[in-house]
């Protein structure tokens, strides 16, 4: 990209937070989120994933924003609660800027992490337990899992006016496992392959661009969907000597790399 045109919306106040289930609700918590979410309203997104909880054992998180009328949000939010018997619950009106710092607490400078992802199309039964099954494993309670819900506009967009290559409704998995620099790296590492490993299964092609690392060379061939062959010609125009790699692209026509 050359040039970008942001088109900004005044967003004052959202009904945020978070919802915190006991990880023997996980598979109940899961299946009845995938109901709300597939035929939910644009204005709600919500974050699910897998968190320590105080005594250090997994937890279900629920990160919920809903952008819309007040009224309605609480509504929704109530239904949320609902799922399970929360553990923890705090969702309420705040500013744009305090929900955007809801995670900082989370993200410690100075720790080591690796990625893995992995795109779903719903909760199935078969996600969901791999999903518990992820969190049973866990190397260390700094690791999770990270669920976005990928809805709304962008879904609504064609495949081909992008390079993204995943217009509709899915899930992006972020399995993050995360240790201290003192600790050895590689049982943190195994247990992020082993459930990107498990839900390659259950998973679309591909992967969110962003998240994936030069060496996931399965889900970079397929990433961009149908606009991989024009991506490359742009890449081979402007960038010929390939002096820009922030973000993996499948190899070129008669290439290995």
């Amino acid at each position: 990209a050359t040039s970008l045109y942001i088109g900004l919306h005044p967003v004052r106040e959202v009904v945020s937070g978070f919802i915190v289930y006991p990880w023997t609700q996980a598979a109940q918590v899961w299946g009845q989120l995938d109901e709300i979410l597939h035929d939910g309203p644009d204005e709600l997104t919500v974050q699910s994933g897998i968190l320590p909880g105080p005594d250090g054992g997994p937890t279900v998180l629920l990160s919920t924003v809903w952008s819309g009328e007040l009224s309605r949000g609480r509504a929704v939010v109530e239904r949320l609660q609902r799922l399970g018997t929360p553990l923890w619950s705090d969702v309420a009106p705040r500013s744009y800027a305090d929900m955007l710092g809801s995670f900082d607490a989370h993200t410690v400078v100075g720790r080591c992490y690796a990625l893995r992802t992995r795109s779903v199309s719903r909760f199935t039964p078969e996600v969901i337990a791999t999903l518990i099954e992820a969190g049973q494993s866990q190397s260390s309670p700094l690791s999770g899992v990270f669920v976005h819900h990928f809805h709304g506009a962008a879904t609504r967009t064609e495949v081909e006016a992008t390079a993204f290559g995943i217009r509709m409704p899915h899930f992006v998995i972020e399995v993050m496992a995360a240790w201290n620099p003192d600790d050895d790296p590689a049982p943190h590492c195994a247990w992020a392959d082993a459930v990107s490993t498990r839900l390659a299964a259950h998973a679309l092609p591909g992967g969110y661009a962003n998240l994936l690392g030069p060496d996931d060379h399965d889900q970079i061939a397929h990433a961009y969907g149908p606009n991989a062959d024009r991506l490359l010609l742009a890449k081979k125009r402007y960038d010929p000597d390939r002096v820009f790699s922030a973000i993996a692209l499948p190899p070129a026509p008669g290439t290995s790399s």
